[in-house]
């Protein structure tokens, strides 16, 4: 509000400098104030996103308000605006350098004043697709993270009620042993071999082998995740994509672990195919808990190509305005 009051009593050089424009700055700011008093979970980032557009518009009107000699000492902030939203090769971003250059001898004129306007425009609209587009990948992430969630669960509570129904055991083992002396092993037990192996699995197979399995891949998959939390930086916006791609991991372990002991026992991987003791399938399981990250890697790259896509927001504030007034973007 300080600027926009400020931007109102400046001497402009032309009429656009109304009471409209400023009443119309002050409109949006105060809009911004109320969408973010207002908007609670779980759409306050899309109450976060009209408020920056609000705030954005306010600003653009405040660019148009102010004098050619107070535009001038905004530029440095602009530019440092524009160059970290728009690209190199973008032709509003090269003609604002040029003025940039060229204002240090001389004074802007008026159509230099609506390059400006036009670029930061520009500058604030990516800036607010490429949030939008952080929030979508974060949502699709939250979206995938819960149906993984859900078909974990889903298959602990068939396995819980139908422990018969495909056990996760193995054995005989092939050695010298006759088969009459030998074991089957579980997660969470083992049984002597009654000559069919069908019937052995059933008798050493226990309703909460899957839910073991899967509490292994669930630990293993958190341990990968907080560590691969050091190569994400935090994220400017409310999406929190670090937060999301770190509890996708999550499920994505516990579900990676079942299918990592069933291809064991369906003898998928020579070698791998008899375990001698409950030990080393809980083992195996947490192997493949943490092998998620094989799998998810690819999500965590896409992730980190849109966060660091996102602008960091740098507030262009009015180099001329008094020090005793606020930002644009101090308070609405």
């Amino acid at each position: 509000m300080a600027v926009v009051e400020w931007a109102e009593n400046c001497s402009a050089p032309h009429e656009l400098c109304t009471e409209k424009m400023a009443a119309s700055a002050r409109m949006h700011l105060k809009c911004a104030q109320r969408v973010l008093r207002r908007t609670w979970w779980p759409r306050r980032a899309h109450g976060v996103d009209s408020a920056l557009a609000h705030i954005h518009a306010a600003h653009v009107l405040v660019l148009r308000m102010v004098s050619l000699e107070d535009l001038r000492g905004m530029l440095p902030d602009l530019l440092m605006l524009i160059e970290d939203a728009l690209p190199p090769e973008d032709r509003r971003r090269l003609s604002v350098e040029r003025i940039f250059k060229s204002s240090a001898d001389g004074r802007l004129i008026a159509s230099q004043q609506q390059t400006v306007i036009d670029a930061v425009r520009e500058a604030y609209w990516v800036q607010e697709r490429e949030i939008v587009r952080e929030r979508s990948f974060s949502h699709l992430v939250w979206y995938w993270t819960s149906g993984l969630l859900c078909m974990a669960v889903a298959i602990a509570v068939v396995s819980f009620l139908n422990q018969k129904l495909l056990p996760m055991c193995f054995g005989p083992t092939p050695n010298a042993l006759p088969l009459t002396e030998q074991i089957v092993v579980c997660p969470l037990g083992e049984a002597p071999f009654k000559q069919n192996r069908d019937a052995s699995f059933e008798a050493a197979a226990s309703s909460f082998d899957y839910a073991v399995i899967e509490a292994a891949g669930f630990v293993a998959a958190a341990v990968t995740a907080a560590a691969a939390l050091r190569q994400l930086k935090g994220s400017p916006t409310p999406s929190n994509v670090p937060l999301a791609l770190a509890c996708l991991k999550l499920p994505a372990g516990a579900v990676t672990a079942v299918l990592g002991i069933l291809l064991m026992r369906a003898d998928f991987v020579p070698g791998l195919s008899s375990l001698d003791s409950s030990a080393q399938i809980v083992g195996w399981a947490v192997i493949f808990g943490a092998a998620q990250h094989l799998f998810t890697k690819a999500v965590d790259a896409r992730g980190r190509e849109v966060m660091e896509a996102v602008p960091s927001p740098q507030p262009a504030t009015a180099a001329a305005a008094p020090p005793s007034r606020a930002p644009l973007y101090g308070r609405a």
